[in-house]
């Protein structure tokens, strides 16, 4: 089949496939990126998005790749794993449907930190950096929505984090 090399993976034409021009609004709107969207904002982000259907253990992005992509889970699940420096893999994290993974590439292009994975059949939304440029060229609020989206998601979760960090450091203190 015809192939394409980006952003340092291999992928086939014939896995991405654009948004139709029926998008499902409700469903669209129930991901917390697309919450405060109303249906012709919905409209146009998703003309720069495509969806993918990957099978089980695809590899989505590897550890030290510089990010291009953003991810939005619709159905199935998605791991994030690290590598340690004794060659051993620990999974951070199991991202499920309505998440969304790979988000700092679309702020920083820096290399990912960990590896992306399926670990089950997967129908993901795809955003790249380039489309997301064209979205802050041509509509800078949609773009500015977009960001606030992401805003409120990376913020959740380095809360999270900072709780579990806080967490920790009390159990480690109270070991002493």
């Amino acid at each position: 089949g015809i192939s394409i090399i980006f952003s340092s993976i291999h992928f086939s034409l014939f896995s991405w496939r654009p948004m139709t021009d029926k998008v499902d609004y409700h469903k669209l709107r129930s991901l917390n990126i697309f919450r405060d969207f109303d249906k012709n904002e919905i409209d146009a982000a998703c003309k720069h998005f495509f969806v993918r259907n990957l099978e089980k253990d695809s590899v989505l992005f590897s550890e030290g790749m510089t990010g291009e992509l953003l991810y939005i889970i619709i159905s199935g699940r998605v791991e994030i794993i690290k590598k340690t420096k004794d060659g051993r893999k620990i999974i951070l994290a199991t991202m499920g449907a309505n998440e969304i993974v790979g988000e700092m590439s679309l702020i920083d292009s820096a290399p990912r930190t960990a590896t992306g994975k399926t670990c089950e059949d997967s129908v993901l939304m795809v955003i790249t950096k380039n489309a997301f440029n064209q979205i802050l060229d041509s509509d800078p609020r949609i773009a500015a929505k977009i960001l606030m989206g992401l805003l409120k998601i990376i913020s959740k979760r380095l809360r999270v984090t900072t709780d579990k960090k806080i967490d920790e450091f009390k159990f480690l203190n109270n070991k002493v």
